[in-house]
């Protein structure tokens, strides 16, 4: 598997501490923990990542996916991170994805889970993830950001 060209020479890091956020790189390893958070946020997550995701999500499904999402990352094709907090709680996940079949632009798209914190976690996340986000890039390098805040 080939790196995406945007990201042939592009290192992100496997873990990265942005203010009292610290993000890890998602894994196999994380599958009940992200499942469990994943499923129990079903409701501020739906529309995200397609109109249904995550109905019908599966411990299994998910397996696949978080093998997916590592494998994209050690080829750099994508990155995915679990979010957490200084007490290393569960919070969320981050991404960046490269614009399919295009150069010069992506999407770095993060949520929360549905706690009672969760707008303020995206509030206080969200400007620390897009400026680090926005470093990674020489300009005129396009990122749309995207979250659950809205739900």
């Amino acid at each position: 598997m080939t790196p995406h060209p945007d990201f042939e020479t592009l290192e992100l890091p496997l873990s990265v501490t942005l203010g009292s956020y610290h993000l890890t790189v998602l894994t196999a390893a994380d599958v009940e923990e992200d499942f469990e958070a994943v499923t129990r946020s079903r409701s501020v997550l739906q529309g995200l990542f397609g109109p249904t995701w995550p109905d019908g999500l599966t411990l299994e499904n998910n397996l696949t996916d978080l093998h997916w999402h590592h494998r994209e990352f050690t080829a750099n094709r994508s990155f995915a991170w679990i979010i957490r907090d200084v007490a290393g709680t569960y919070l969320g996940c981050c991404y960046l994805f490269p614009t399919i079949g295009g150069r010069g632009a992506g999407e770095a798209a993060y949520w929360m889970t549905d706690t009672p914190k969760r707008h303020a976690h995206l509030a206080a996340f969200g400007p620390l993830y897009e400026e680090w986000m926005k470093g990674q890039f020489p300009p005129p390098y396009t990122l749309r950001f995207t979250n659950n805040a809205h739900f």
